[in-house]
């Protein structure tokens, strides 16, 4: 068995709250630099502007689960994400 040299960096987990922006409630994270809302009745997904944060409301942390659901979500589906993977190489 051949030993490999190459280090795969780990990611640094995604930290996500439960939240309600206006009347909805769903999920509050920070990805790639955006703060953002995933709805949980319509599946949308809001850039949190300034100007909105008065009408934000942050809970509790979410889990590790959810939070990678949304970052899975944000970056085209659990099927783009699996098919453009670079398998640990770089």
């Amino acid at each position: 068995m051949a030993t490999v040299s190459s280090f795969v960096k780990p990611c640094k987990p995604v930290k996500a709250y439960f939240a309600h922006l206006y009347e909805q409630s769903g999920i509050l994270t920070k990805v790639d630099g955006e703060i953002l809302f995933f709805a949980d009745e319509t599946g949308e997904i809001t850039t949190v502007e300034p100007d909105m944060f008065t009408f934000l409301t942050v809970l509790g942390q979410v889990g590790l689960a959810d939070a990678q659901k949304l970052a899975d979500r944000r970056h085209g589906g659990y099927a783009a994400v699996a098919c453009g993977r670079t398998m640990g190489r770089q």
